[in-house]
């Protein structure tokens, strides 16, 4: 009976880790690769939104379309939009701007600390110049 319990504890945690190894996503990369990429690229596809069908109607379709006021054209949206371009690139400028003059008042305080390093340092007088300065 004995044999027979710890036999049973052996199996316990064999199940117990095997269980744990085939729960972790890198058991089945590592065991089924193919088939991971398989499924991978599968749901890659699945969630790339599918190409619109464009219609390039004819100038009589057209015509007769707007004859019956079955279409209408809003070019109020493509204003907004140009306008935004606008927008975004004068933000763009300015970031651009900002980011030079950013640029160049770092490179003219360095320049200008580099030479003030560079400047032999006056150093104090000693006593005795001091002496022979002073009349007495």
């Amino acid at each position: 009976m004995s044999e027979l319990r710890r036999e049973l504890l052996v199996d316990v945690q064999e199940v117990s880790r095997s269980a744990k190894a085939m729960a972790s996503p890198g058991y089945f990369v590592r065991r089924f690769p193919w088939a991971t990429m398989a499924i991978a690229a599968g749901v890659g596809y699945m969630l790339i939104p599918k190409k619109k069908q464009v219609v390039q109607p004819d100038m009589k379709a057209l015509a007769e379309l707007v004859r019956k006021n079955q279409i209408r054209v809003d070019t109020s949206k493509a204003a907004k939009e140009s306008r935004g371009m606008l927008q975004s690139l004068a933000m763009m400028g300015i970031t651009w701007a900002a980011k030079t003059g950013m640029n160049y008042m770092v490179q003219q305080m360095t320049t200008a600390s580099a030479n003030k390093a560079k400047e032999p340092s006056r150093a104090t007088p000693s006593p005795v110049e001091i002496n022979q300065n002073v009349e007495w």
